[in-house]
């Protein structure tokens, strides 16, 4: 289970939060089990979870998501790649922080 959410089941911080969970990038069968156990796992310690898998650059995808739904806090994982693809490409945390004007909750 992603820290973000073992934390979220977890921690009395975020309780009582409508929960908007998101899985972004490639969308198949697995993808959308997993991000529909997910949303169970949550459900079970009480939040009110509203989940949707879209297809596209997880980068794009949060971003407008965060914008239309008028999200007040993004709770996520940051991941590390190698400096080298970091430089060159940049990571989608990096990208989060810079274009989605709410705070940002990583865990690592």
């Amino acid at each position: 289970m992603l820290r973000a959410v073992a934390y979220a089941r977890e921690n009395p911080l975020l309780k009582g939060l409508h929960c908007h969970l998101l899985r972004a990038g490639k969308i198949d069968d697995q993808a959308r089990y997993y991000l529909e156990e997910t949303a169970a796992k949550l459900r079970a310690v009480g939040y009110e979870v509203t989940s949707r898998a879209t297809a596209g650059p997880a980068e794009e995808v949060i971003a407008a998501a965060v914008k239309e739904q008028g999200i007040d806090l993004l709770v996520m994982g940051a991941y590390g790649h190698s400096r080298i693809r970091e430089f060159i490409i940049g990571t989608t945390t990096t990208a989060m922080v810079r274009t989605c004007h709410v705070p940002v909750l990583m865990f690592r």
